[in-house]
């Protein structure tokens, strides 16, 4: 399948959690993913229990129906469903999930895209990592950068996280950021390093997206187009699901 980059982390769906508050905000956030190269793009909405409706069924039937308000405007970007898990929300219910009622990327019970917010790594991180793997998953943690236990942790944070089997995937915006010295000194420390497997916009609204676009640019300077092309084209091919749409993994994943 011939792509353009696949944006593997998006909160485009309009008005169900802290993204795109209405479809013109996402026609307006499709369009300058498209002038950025996109031709792909998965919405990847909270899954937290504050937002009730955010389900399986319900994300795939909202994915297609934005597909279709983006095919009547005329703009080339395929959508796909996917979610953003919090691990701190979903412990310990998810022990009691079947494998095929965890959201993954593309509904495809391959990748399971996490976050939390916490200021240590939280005691039951390893099993849950462990559980998501017994059932065949690849965890992939949101935007370690931001993340301050991972912060605060280093490089040896880091390690030990990796080596669980945990993807990571950097947030554009985050090599270019003006608000956390912290958070931009980390992201492009480990771009640098080749700690990521992908790369993903994290795009709320279209007032938001100029950092996140230049971002690439930056990635760029930093390590290369080609390296910058295997986090957000090639690698995110590997989480294609069997729907004909683009889904995303990682090198090894």
């Amino acid at each position: 399948m011939q792509t353009g980059r696949i944006d593997v982390h998006a909160h485009l769906l309009p008005g169900i959690d802290d993204g795109c508050a209405t479809v013109d905000d996402l026609l307006q956030c499709a369009r300058i993913l498209v002038s950025a190269g996109y031709t792909h793009a998965f919405c990847t909405p909270h899954i937290w229990p504050n937002y009730p409706r955010n389900t399986i069924e319900n994300v795939r039937r909202w994915t297609a129906d934005l597909q279709a308000k983006i095919d009547e405007a005329g703009i080339p970007l395929t959508l796909s469903p996917g979610g953003e898990i919090n691990l701190m929300s979903v412990w310990p219910a998810i022990l009691e999930l079947p494998r095929e009622q965890i959201v993954t990327y593309a509904f495809a019970c391959k990748h399971v895209l996490f976050d939390f917010w916490a200021d240590q790594l939280p005691l039951f991180f390893e099993q849950a990592i462990r559980h998501l793997r017994s059932l065949g998953l690849t965890p992939i943690m949101a935007h370690p950068e931001r993340l301050i236990a991972l912060n605060r942790g280093g490089d040896q944070m880091i390690d030990r996280v990796q080596e669980l089997g945990v993807l990571l995937q950097m947030n554009t915006w985050c090599v270019t950021s003006t608000s956390s010295e912290t958070i931009r000194e980390a992201a492009q420390r480990w771009l640098r390093d080749g700690r990521y497997f992908l790369m993903g916009t994290d795009t709320h609204n279209p007032r938001d997206m100029k950092s996140r676009i230049e971002g690439l640019g930056v990635a760029e300077r930093l390590v290369g187009k080609d390296a910058v092309d295997q986090l957000t084209r090639l690698n995110p091919l590997k989480l294609l699901g069997p729907a004909p749409q683009a889904s995303a993994s990682r090198n090894h994943g």
